[in-house]
């Protein structure tokens, strides 16, 4: 089965997050220091559809697989990133796993 799309892997990974867990994710990402940031508005009382969208719209899916993969890590969801960078890549990831 090739590898989904990163949208779909995105918003697939955000799904499988608890509240308390996507409330953390929509936290660090409006924490972002780094360019290009992400306004409030944007995501707040947004659902899981519009997040995804955010992420890539804002990150372009590269980018917003690497954010989303850095994020996963901040809060502590590893498996959620592994799965995440699996998903995306066939399993050769070693995104956000080593610097």
């Amino acid at each position: 089965m090739p590898p989904k799309t990163i949208k779909n892997a995105i918003k697939d990974m955000l799904e499988d997050l608890g509240e308390t867990q996507l409330k953390k994710f929509r936290s660090q990402l409006l924490d972002r220091r780094e360019e290009p940031r992400v306004r409030r508005r944007a995501v707040e009382g947004k659902d899981i559809f519009d997040i995804s969208d955010v992420l890539v719209s804002t990150f372009t899916e590269p980018g917003a697989l690497k954010v989303s993969l850095e994020i996963l890590r901040e809060i502590d969801c590893n498996e959620e990133a592994d799965r995440l960078a699996k998903e995306t890549s066939g399993g050769s990831s070693t995104a956000g796993s080593s610097n």
